[in-house]
């Protein structure tokens, strides 16, 4: 309890030095304007128009009000616009306000308290407009800037070597698109579908068989892929990535340089999509309802789907509630077909509309996304929202990365959801 009784005495008295404390001769600054705060899932994106010369604190808590040296609060020194704030808890209301201070005075007064509850990102779907150019956007990957870098990026690639970055957030555009000029191997003349970062490397798969890596963003080198079949999709379960493409082409590697062709296929119909769940399964999708699983990506068994649509994508993850793990699989296809299962052999099917499905995304919220636009999400792999999307272009690559969803596709598009 004495020790309980200090902890409150010395937050008590660090948060009226940060409020009242002078020093250097400095003063305090007006309260910022155009403050905006966007709740995302498990965090909130705080915007504000910074003034040159100014330091800024973010003070919050759990309720309806707050304001600047209130002893309950926490707060973050020194921040940014746009300043991410992460931890939180979805569904619990949380009250914001910033003030300030110039050359080390008093701090200022604080913006009015507002408020915003975080929640699972995927209800509400923003567009960034285009990427840039007209190529189609195929897939979207998430990883390093380099090896060596704390900063992370954004890559997309598509049509015609269509390569670009993104690494900037702001709480109207998470992000801010630029190409890629590459140095080493050429990517400007092959279709790029898949992309991945795995094993301390961004790799993309494509056409004829192209697969090419690299630690830095914009240089790349060619890997043997062991195959001139084109390649549609990617996946990696932490050890080995394993890439699948047209003809029933499966190739894996253990460190994305060296490709082997896998031992077993029993089918030689395109493939479009492939997954891993963490119970130890792989699980490949394509053309008139193909589905294949593996156990270690290299010798794989024809399952029954229950469909004759071709199978564009799909996604696995496992979810622990009281020490009972669960696991899913979300495959999605042509005409709005769905297929969930619980351990690769036995699929329920179901159908969301009647537009084509091309990427689904299995996290802590399932998303789905397609052609015209449409965005359908579930808690539970069983119970689907379609949500309103900010465009009608059809989606090909969906990527869930720092709590926001991504979804890119034709003609450049990129959208996204908090």
């Amino acid at each position: 309890m004495y020790l309980h009784r200090i902890r409150l005495v010395l937050t008590g008295l660090l948060s009226a030095a940060l409020v009242s404390a002078c020093g250097g001769g400095g003063s305090s600054a007006s309260a910022p304007a155009n403050v905006s705060v966007v709740a995302g899932d498990t965090q909130t994106i705080i915007s504000w128009t910074a003034e040159p010369g100014v330091d800024y604190w973010l003070w919050y808590k759990a309720g309806s009000s707050i304001a600047p040296g209130d002893k309950t609060a926490s707060f973050k020194l020194n921040v940014s616009p746009p300043y991410i704030l992460t931890g939180l808890t979805n569904g619990t209301q949380y009250a914001f306000s910033i003030n300030g201070r110039t050359d080390g005075g008093a701090g200022g007064p604080g913006s009015p308290s507002q408020t915003a509850t975080p929640g699972l990102a995927g209800a509400n779907w923003y567009t960034n407009g285009t990427i840039g150019g007209t190529s189609n956007i195929r897939s979207i990957a998430y990883g390093l800037t380099t090896s060596s870098a704390t900063t992370y990026s954004y890559v997309a690639v598509g049509d015609g070597g269509a390569l670009y970055k993104s690494v900037a957030y702001t709480s109207t555009s998470p992000l801010s698109w630029t190409p890629v000029t590459t140095t080493g191997t050429p990517l400007e003349a092959t279709a790029l579908n898949g992309a991945l970062y795995a094993l301390g490397k961004y790799i993309v798969v494509g056409a004829g068989g192209k697969v090419a890596y690299g630690t830095d963003i914009s240089g790349w080198t060619a890997a043997t892929s062991a195959t001139t079949a084109n390649l549609n999709a990617i996946a990696t379960n932490g050890s080995i990535v394993v890439a699948v493409g047209a003809g029933g082409t499966i190739i894996s590697s253990g460190d994305g340089i060296t490709w082997t062709a896998a031992a077993s296929v029993p089918v030689s119909t395109e493939l479009y999509g492939v997954s891993y769940s963490t119970q130890g399964l792989w699980i490949a999708v394509g053309a008139n309802g193909t589905l294949l699983t593996s156990t270690d990506g290299s010798t794989w068994s024809a399952g029954t789907s229950g469909t004759s649509a071709t199978l564009k994508s799909v996604s696995a993850v496992a979810s622990t509630t009281n020490s009972v793990t669960t696991y899913t699989i979300v495959a999605v296809g042509a005409n709005g077909t769905l297929l969930t299962s619980t351990n690769g052999s036995t699929w329920t099917a179901q159908t969301l509309g009647s537009a084509d499905l091309n990427a689904v995304y299995a996290s802590t919220r399932f998303v789905a996304a397609g052609a015209s636009g449409a965005i359908y999400t579930s808690d539970d792999a069983v119970t689907w929202t379609q949500r309103n999307s900010p465009t009608g272009t059809t989606m090909y690559g969906l990527i869930q990365a720092a709590n926001i969803y991504t979804a890119v596709g034709a003609g450049g598009a990129s959208i996204y959801a908090y």
